[in-house]
């Protein structure tokens, strides 16, 4: 995984971070869910289930924090006109 992150120059990045990134591009991308668990070697759907809720949490809270900073007030202009 190191080598892959210089190849592509990107921060390193761990094995789960990469099988939780290769299911959720699975999962956005309309694959079923029991794929998805087999191709990560899951034995059991629970696991895949929880898998990505989690990272739908996460998901959720960094949106939801994104709209409030796009959402604030925009800081009014004064427009002065000359007659």
């Amino acid at each position: 995984m190191d080598r892959i992150s210089q190849v592509l120059n990107i921060p390193k990045i761990t094995t789960y971070t990469a099988r939780h990134s290769y299911a959720t591009v699975l999962k956005r991308s309309g694959a079923n869910i029991a794929f998805i668990s087999e191709s990560l070697g899951h034995s059991d759907l629970k696991t895949i289930e929880n898998y990505l809720a989690s990272f739908e949490t996460e998901e959720r809270e960094k949106n939801a924090r994104l709209l409030i900073f796009v959402q604030r007030p925009k800081p009014t202009t004064c427009r002065i006109r000359f007659s």
